[in-house]
């Protein structure tokens, strides 16, 4: 892919949240007992992801002026993100409380009204998605606040026009999937991308077919030109087209899979930036989602440096299997 102002930002855009996560593992949200406070949201996890490997990493979006507002601005800030443009408004900054259940976990939000849902097409700055490298942001974006959703637009359109890279999670919430007009907001944002990252089973529910060749001919057919399909514990499926790389797993022990995605599709998107083949995007971002499992929490304590990365791509042998696809078979 033709990458438009090589060294600009890489843009998240979204919303801010902190988040408790019990120091007891097995603590249930009825239960008294030790949290940990920690800056996140999917958005800000990827920005912070980003800026462990590179140095052109940023957020926009909106806090309050309370407190807790002001302890994620600076975790931002200290984790190297560019956040010149974050705006600041009325209302305080959205919660997450997190327990781990026996089958997956469990997320409590208090956000209704949230300062980040506020974020408006008033408060993009056109001149900054214009010098752009790339934008990203996720699907749950579309269906947070109307006013969300318009600012989302606005910074593809901006994007789309200026020839900057737009990635797009569809991070899927099935609880919201159940009106026509949440499904088509979820098809335009696959449209207007160049590049999406939806788990397999994300990627089975958007096209309802289950044989991955078939869903990646699905998906290709409704725009990106890269996709990489998630598959947890088994790796991944990346595809531009014309090649198909499949990527086992890493093996690693999973302690929290919190921003395991996000840091996936942070690596992705600077892989494509800084012009790697396929297999190698493929190999990096399955290592870097993988290191990002191992430890508890994710922005300050788990998100891996590039480092790292590499220092895992160089020790794991990891199953790898590609096929050069014909002309016109995807």
């Amino acid at each position: 892919m033709n990458v438009k102002n090589p060294g600009g930002k890489i843009i998240s855009i979204g919303e801010l949240l902190v988040e408790f996560i019990p120091v007891k593992p097995d603590l249930r949200l009825y239960e008294e007992g030790s949290i940990l406070k920690t800056a996140s949201g999917s958005s800000g996890i990827f920005a912070c992801a980003n800026a462990k490997i590179c140095d052109r990493a940023a957020f926009i979006g909106k806090i309050g002026s309370d407190p807790l507002s002001r302890f994620v601005f600076d975790v931002m800030k200290r984790e190297g993100v560019d956040i010149s443009r974050v705006v600041t408004g009325e209302g305080q900054i959205g919660l997450a409380f997190l327990e781990n259940l026996e089958h997956g976990r469990n997320f409590e939000y208090y956000r209704n009204k949230s300062a980040g849902s506020r974020f408006s097409p008033e408060d993009v700055d056109d001149e900054y998605i214009k010098n752009a490298s790339a934008i990203h942001y996720s699907g749950m974006l579309l269906e947070l606040s109307d006013s969300m959703r318009e600012a989302c637009r606005k910074c593809v359109r901006i994007a789309k026009e200026a020839g900057v890279m737009v990635s797009f999670d569809p991070n899927i919430r099935k609880e919201v999937m159940t009106s026509d007009d949440a499904k088509k907001r979820l098809y335009e944002g696959i449209e207007t991308a160049d590049i999406i990252a939806p788990t397999l089973e994300e990627a089975r529910f958007i096209t309802g077919l289950e044989d991955e060749m078939d869903i990646l001919r699905e998906l290709h057919s409704r725009g990106p030109k890269i996709i990489a399909l998630t598959k947890d514990k088994d790796g991944a499926v990346l595809s531009d087209g014309s090649q198909v790389i499949w990527v086992g797993g890493t093996n690693v022990t999973a302690i929290d899979p919190t921003g395991a995605g996000d840091t996936f599709a942070s690596m992705l998107i600077y892989g494509i930036q800084e012009g790697w083949d396929l297999e190698k995007i493929a190999v990096y971002c399955n290592c870097a989602g993988g290191l990002a499992v191992t430890k508890q929490g994710s922005i300050g304590r788990a998100l891996p440096t590039m480092e790292e990365v590499e220092r895992m791509v160089s020790q794991v042998s990891l199953d790898i299997r590609k096929e050069t696809i014909s002309a016109g078979s995807l």
